[in-house]
């Protein structure tokens, strides 16, 4: 895990006790620390990262197939909008 990413998930987490490679390992559903789960780990990432952080770290596809249950979610109406056009974009099916 580079620098740079590290920092970007730092930034998304620093109100919490945990670390880098616990995020990842809950965004690949392996662990649920403290009872946050996958999707609340892409819940604080979309709202959090800037764009190109949040593709590198959690990925479009990932993200496509949790939107149904995420958009409602979402605080920010505006990144909302944004991640939809995306996924339209790049036609990236919801499952998978």
């Amino acid at each position: 895990m580079t620098e740079k990413i590290k920092k970007a998930i730092k930034e998304v987490l620093w109100d919490y006790n945990i670390t880098e490679d616990e995020f990842i390992k809950m965004l690949d559903s392996e662990i649920k620390p403290g009872g946050f789960d996958r999707l609340w780990a892409e819940r604080r990432a979309i709202e959090g990262m800037g764009y190109y952080d949040l593709i590198e770290i959690v990925g479009l596809k990932r993200i496509a197939r949790d939107w149904d249950m995420l958009k409602a979610t979402l605080r920010n109406k505006t990144r909302v909008q944004g991640i939809e056009y995306v996924i339209r974009k790049y036609n990236i099916p919801a499952a998978g």
